[in-house]
């Protein structure tokens, strides 16, 4: 595991831009950095404060760069140590200078995640504001976004916090009884306790259940465009990015494979898939790309089913058959007649009648996703669970509570056994029983400087 007790430095910005930043925690961050920051008066009388100071190479006395250089003293930082951040023009060799002056002053070039894991580890923060810290750096959308925050603010501690205080009032009930040799307690309310017993259950099976609602969130929602060829699938997905992606052509069979698009709609990730046009073909090559069509067909939660106006009736519907037996059961379709510009007629109720040249109910087409997606989503709760870890420790402590329903209920020993399990399975969310191979699995999934 990391040692703790050394001085870490990294540099804790990307490349790019104008600003660079180096950072350096530990009982021997302001020792180090009086070495090369000058003037160095700040280490007889250090105080949380910023600075505009001059690094320079103890060496040669050659200035490498002025930078605003910023002191917290432990606890008052991030790590809850003595810690420096040193803001400095963005030039590779003026961060790889500090750096290496840094190094060669006894600074210890940090790892992956080992500023959060001193957080951590000096109580700044719990395990899962950890990991919400880095589901944060990565977060793609505004809903991955907002989970994040909220996660790294303690919302989801809370609420386990709240389950956990729930198993510890059911463990003292009970083992009080075990105590009472001289049976001076009275029995436990069977109907109260079993009555707690279920909350707690299904306070937790409700926040299980969310990590399978999170994949939507965290993966997208994948919506296929499918039907006959030349029925505007090409033409839609273009008009709804915005740009000329996709080549379109009147020649059927344009699209030979299958094209992914991905967009932000309301906070969320939407990934759209072109698909070959379905159609009886001899031409081997097309053939492998119809069936690359069903195959996304399959894997897509929105099916939207395209047809041309020109498109009979019975072509139409021997297309829709064939894509009916491939969509997943809890899939949503939306049918769809496109090139609505053309028509003179409107009259068909259950479908929607688009065009990507007049953009004719495109906002409708929008809402309507948006709609479906609200549906696919209705069930994911207020926390949610987006990490795997968290979810078999949920699974495990829910599991712990429903042996309990099965136990003689004068059975206190039996029953306090399990309650400890399902409470050391919490705990292990926040980090309390966590052995040090899990905690370096976690913390190394962290980018360096973080």
């Amino acid at each position: 595991m990391y040692q703790t007790t050394d001085t870490i430095v990294t540099i804790a910005s990307g490349p790019g831009g104008a600003i660079g930043i180096i950072r350096i925690s530990g009982k021997d961050a302001l020792k180090i950095s009086s070495k090369f920051l000058s003037p160095n008066n700040f280490i007889n009388n250090p105080k949380n404060s910023y600075f505009l100071l001059k690094i320079t190479d103890p060496k040669t006395q050659k200035i490498i760069d002025k930078a605003i250089v910023v002191i917290y003293l432990s606890p008052k930082s991030y790590t809850g140590q003595d810690m420096i951040e040193i803001f400095c023009h963005n030039s590779p060799y003026i961060i790889k200078k500090t750096l290496e002056i840094a190094l060669e002053n006894g600074a210890r070039q940090a790892q992956p995640g080992e500023f959060t894991f001193r957080a951590y580890i000096n109580g700044k923060i719990d395990l899962i504001q950890a990991e919400a810290i880095n589901q944060l750096i990565k977060a793609e959308t505004e809903k991955q976004h907002s989970i994040a925050i909220k996660q790294a603010e303690g919302s989801l501690s809370k609420k386990l916090f709240e389950i956990k205080n729930q198993i510890i009032s059911l463990l003292s009930e009970t083992e009080v009884r075990i105590d009472d040799s001289y049976e001076e307690i009275d029995e436990i309310n069977q109907d109260s306790f079993k009555n707690s017993l279920d909350s707690v259950i299904e306070s937790i099976k409700k926040l299980k259940d969310t990590y399978h609602s999170y994949s939507y969130i965290r993966d997208g929602i994948k919506i296929c465009i499918c039907g006959a060829p030349n029925s505007g699938k090409s033409t839609l997905l273009n008009t709804l990015i915005g740009y000329e992606r996709i080549i379109t052509s009147p020649i059927p069979g344009t699209t030979r494979d299958v094209i992914e698009v991905i967009l932000d709609i309301k906070g969320f990730k939407m990934i759209f898939y072109d698909t070959a046009g379905i159609r009886k073909t001899e031409d081997p090559i097309e053939i492998e790309g119809i069936k690359k069509t069903f195959s996304t067909i399959e894997n897509s939660d929105i099916i939207l089913l395209l047809k041309d106006p020109l498109q009979t009736e019975r072509e139409y519907l021997e297309i829709k058959e064939k894509v009916m037996e491939k969509v997943k059961k809890e899939a949503k379709i939306i049918e769809i007649i496109t090139k609505s510009d053309i028509l003179k007629e409107k009259n068909k109720s259950n479908f929607l009648y688009i065009s990507s040249i007049s953009g004719e109910n495109l906002d409708k087409l929008l809402s309507m996703i948006t709609d479906l997606k609200e549906k696919i989503t209705d069930d994911i709760y207020d926390e949610i669970i987006v990490s795997e870890r968290h979810y078999q420790c949920l699974l495990k402590s829910y599991n712990e509570l429903i042996k309990i329903k099965n136990i003689p209920f004068n059975n206190y020993e039996l029953i306090a056994e399990h309650l400890k399990n399902a409470l050391n399975e919490l705990e292990a969310i926040v980090g309390k029983t966590l052995s040090e191979d899990i905690l370096k699995n976690i913390f190394s999934k962290f980018c360096v400087g973080k």
